[in-house]
């Protein structure tokens, strides 16, 4: 294992938390989580992760929202300080959180809008409610993804009704389904970036992905052993819940590929994966991984990630137009590029206000997405 960045898997509200609580259980040594509620008691409930920060006690004193998304963010927006210290030197952050209720939907985004500010990627698992759970929260959980969208780097949707086992199953059942569904995302992505293979996926890799996919994602993964291990692996891997039968990989303008296997690796099996999940598509970005750990002998396990669209983000020009994004170009370059009089107000000079030109728009200068 050769972990490089600071990693940090954080679950937020109380089904990101109920879920971060089951996937930590057995989750691989050196992981770091951390969750984070206003509700008191949640986070009490919760007493295997050492790190549980709760916040928001001024505007509830430690209990929850009640489902009020704008408690939710005011929890978030006065506990600021908090959120700057857990996030502070994170290179990616990882979040699981439930859309629909009060302080996930209402916190999520700001969040967000924080750890990009810090210069940390998030990749957010937003767990999506049931139909039966109403049309009001359906669409608390909407508003509030698509508000998350303009400051994540990228979103996995995981809808409730796609991720339950089949037939009546008991409610236990159902939780530890979601949350191994959950889990097998963010532990196998996890495991990628921290392993150093014979054919690497990193931090650069990933970034790619995140600049390009338009905040959407989907992932799938599955682990086989035994003879025709890699048939059973691809058949899987179409039939995972979030796969949609394998047409997320057909119509995926860009694929993220890991492996992992034992010694026991061939790179005929490696071949066969490849060959059967990536698409017939000259245009589509694909990065494979390939990592050989012991404790996966006898037996391979693939995680795929997939990007729903390929876009170039939009940036303003400086002149109220809109073009794509071709380069990570910061604000000092981009005033050393612009002309130093506003074609907006004559021939008037820029207005500079400590260091930053306040022509050039917020959304800009903030580095904020634009929903499209």
């Amino acid at each position: 294992m050769n972990i490089t960045k600071k990693i940090l898997v954080l679950g937020l509200g109380g089904a990101g938390c109920a879920s971060i609580a089951r996937i930590a259980q057995n989750a691989p040594d050196g992981m770091d989580f951390a969750l984070m509620d206003c509700d008191v008691q949640t986070l009490e409930n919760c007493s295997q992760i050492d790190s549980r920060i709760a916040i928001g006690k001024s505007v509830t004193d430690g209990l929850s929202t009640g489902g009020d998304i704008d408690m939710g963010r005011r929890c978030a927006e006065n506990s600021l300080t908090q959120l700057e210290t857990l996030l502070n030197g994170v290179d990616f952050l990882f979040v699981v959180v439930g859309l629909g209720g009060g302080f996930g939907s209402g916190s999520a985004p700001i969040i967000a809008r924080m750890a990009r500010g810090l210069g940390a990627h998030t990749l957010f698992f937003s767990i999506l409610p049931f139909e039966f759970e109403g049309s009001v929260v359906r669409k608390k959980a909407h508003d509030s993804q698509r508000k998350l969208r303009t400051y994540a780097d990228a979103i996995v949707q995981m809808p409730n009704k796609r991720i339950q086992p089949d037939g009546d199953a008991l409610l236990t059942d159902s939780m530890d389904r979601s949350a191994q569904t959950i889990a097998e995302g963010v532990v196998g992505l996890w495991r990628l970036l921290s392993h150093t293979g014979l054919c690497n996926l990193d931090f650069a890799n990933l970034q790619t992905m995140l600049h390009f996919c338009d905040a959407t994602c989907r992932f799938s993964c599955a682990t086989a052993a035994g003879e025709g291990r890699a048939n059973t692996l691809i058949d899987e891997l179409r039939n995972h819940p979030l796969a949609n039968k394998g047409s997320i990989f057909e119509k995926a303008p860009g694929l993220i590929i890991g492996i992992t296997g034992g010694e026991d690796l061939t790179l005929k099996e490696a071949q066969q994966i490849i060959e059967n999940i990536a698409p017939d598509n000259a245009k589509c970005w694909i990065k494979m991984g390939v990592a050989i750990d012991s404790d996966f002998s006898g037996q391979i396990s693939v995680m795929i990630l997939a990007a729903e669209a390929w876009k170039q983000p939009l940036v303003d020009d400086g002149y109220g137009g809109l073009k794509p994004k071709t380069g990570k170009a910061e604000q000092g370059e981009l005033v050393g590029v612009l002309k130093q009089t506003s074609s907006k107000f004559g021939e008037s000079e820029r207005t500079i206000w400590r260091g930053e030109d306040l022509d050039i728009p917020t959304y800009l200068r903030k580095k904020i997405k634009l929903p499209r």
